[in-house]
């Protein structure tokens, strides 16, 4: 019997096929098609719309290991896969460059190539629009809840508290209920911090003289929330979620949604707009801001594994084991930093990663992706001739402008993979003193990890090792997702004697 894994997603949407139901279908079919299901990844409650998934990214993991052992992976429908068309065309390519055949239980399996080229169109075209539509009734949803005085959702900000009220609905045989904001015991020393700052008072003084407590960047975001605390409610301040390189974390002011009037108000509309002046013209709020965000990012998230291949996750102040232990980020983050930093000054690392790099192998990685490239130029020349043939042309055109584009993408990759392979050719020539050199030219610690750094294994006992690559001191396009180079050096480690540094079992 060939082996399967099964993926399963179920998204926010009540309508929504749920995880058991997929999996429970997609077993049966595993039994009708004489597959074994050896694995399931999930992702429960999880939009399509985006690749941040856990259970994807653990399945994009399994597809890359050639000891995966299954080659068909089990899928209820395309949608399950991905809501946007370059996150399923990208995925597809991944399962093809790694031998691995996609069946869903909604499509028809014993198809030709080219009706399986136009469906796969047609499904990922309709799985982005349902997701397009199913956002803007949301947005649709949330504006008029703010248009009528309720809560748009999150929590209450400080000072007010969420009062839940019966709309008279009932949904799944539950009382259907929206919250307004009603005044918390805090919310004078609230108000005296706020009006003190629109007085034009320092944040240490305004704190003191009211009694009230936070740190400067929650106070940064309180301030910024000064119309709530005028007695209005704001929509769309903020983008959606934000990754690195994203637009700003805030819109533009003009971009707001205001509803006046709708709850309590702690200081007047003219003390809202002192402080949001204060803080449009404030480099020191910018500052602050652009600290928080910096201090957020975990600098060891993708290279921390534990010795069965988890990945350690990065959670609030934490690295998380799926849950099960805990582990502080800072003080391992810089316990590994000194790790490296004291392997870095060794002589006999160096001498280690010279002699790992003259032995590397340097295969050319090119050629799957070179055969890939040619059978695409052949659909896109058929699909060219039929086009010219067909009475309108069909739905050719639209098949030689995907291959067009699929086979641009392929040419980047290989472009890449290229530029790698003059980058070892560079590495293996270096000398102890020449890679000594390149590898003190690193100075910033995140650049560090990412360009030298294959994995990190840390076990509950807090022992473990770095493994090195050998294309080392070299910024590459993704380095850590590349599975490009393989670990050609290690050194071991035992972070237990470290101060402050202990794993909480979080069972």
């Amino acid at each position: 019997m060939r082996k399967a894994a099964i993926y399963a997603r179920s998204s926010k949407d009540r309508s929504d096929v749920s995880i058991a139901t997929q999996t429970h279908e997609l077993t049966e079919i595993a039994r009708a098609r004489d597959l074994e299901v050896v694995q399931t990844f999930e992702d429960a409650v999880v939009s399509g719309a985006t690749e941040d998934r856990p259970g994807f990214g653990l399945l994009a993991e399994a597809i890359r290991n050639k000891r995966r052992g299954w080659s068909v992976l089990l899928v209820y429908d395309s949608s399950r896969i991905a809501r946007r068309r370059y996150i399923a065309q990208a995925f597809k390519h991944h399962c093809r460059k790694h031998d691995v055949v996609i069946q869903y239980a909604k499509v028809p399996q014993d198809i030709d190539p080219i009706s399986e080229l136009v469906l796969d169109s047609v499904f990922e075209a309709m799985d982005e629009v349902h997701s397009l539509m199913s956002r803007d009734k949301a947005i649709a949803g949330q504006q008029e809840n703010v248009r009528r005085g309720w809560r748009a959702g999150g929590r209450a900000p400080v000072g007010y508290q969420l009062e839940q009220l019966p709309t008279g609905a009932v949904r799944e045989g539950k009382a259907v209920t929206k919250s307004r904001l009603v005044l918390a015991p805090e919310a004078p020393k609230v108000a005296a911090y706020l009006k003190a700052r629109a007085a034009g008072e320092p944040r240490p003084k305004a704190l003191s003289a009211s009694g009230f407590k936070g740190s400067k960047s929650s106070l940064v975001d309180l301030e910024w929330n000064a119309l709530a605390y005028a007695g209005h409610t704001v929509y769309g301040r903020h983008y959606g979620k934000r990754t690195r390189g994203d637009k700003p974390k805030r819109r533009p002011r003009e971009e707001w949604q205001i509803q006046r009037d709708t709850h309590p108000a702690l200081i007047s509309d003219g003390e809202a707009e002192a402080i949001l002046e204060q803080l449009a013209t404030s480099e020191v709020g910018r500052s602050i801001s652009e600290g928080k965000r910096a201090a957020s990012e975990a600098i060891l998230s993708g290279l921390l594994v534990a010795p069965d291949g988890r990945f350690w996750r990065s959670a609030g102040k934490h690295y998380r084991l799926e849950g099960e232990r805990n582990v502080n980020r800072q003080a391992l983050e810089q316990a590994v930093l000194d790790k490296l930093q004291e392997d870095l000054t060794s002589d006999e690392f160096i001498a280690g990663m010279v002699e790992a790099a003259q032995k590397m192998e340097t295969p050319d990685r090119t050629m799957p992706l070179r055969r890939e490239m040619a059978k695409l130029r052949r659909e896109q020349a058929r699909a060219a001739r039929l086009a010219v043939q067909t009475e309108d042309g069909g739905v050719w055109p639209g098949v030689v402008t995907e291959r067009t584009a699929q086979i641009a993408a392929l040419q980047q990759e290989i472009d890449q993979m290229r530029q790698g392979g003059e980058i070892e050719a560079l590495v293996k020539g270096l000398t102890p003193a020449g890679m000594r050199e390149l590898l003190e030219g690193i100075k910033d610690p995140a650049r560090l990890l990412e360009s030298l750094v294959e994995r990190i294994v840390l076990d509950a006992d807090l022992s473990g090792r770095i493994e090195y690559r050998a294309a080392c001191g070299v910024s590459m396009a993704s380095p850590r997702r590349s599975g490009r180079y393989a670990t050609v050096y290690q050194t071991p480690f035992n972070f237990g004697r470290v101060s402050g540094l202990t794993i909480q079992s979080r069972r």
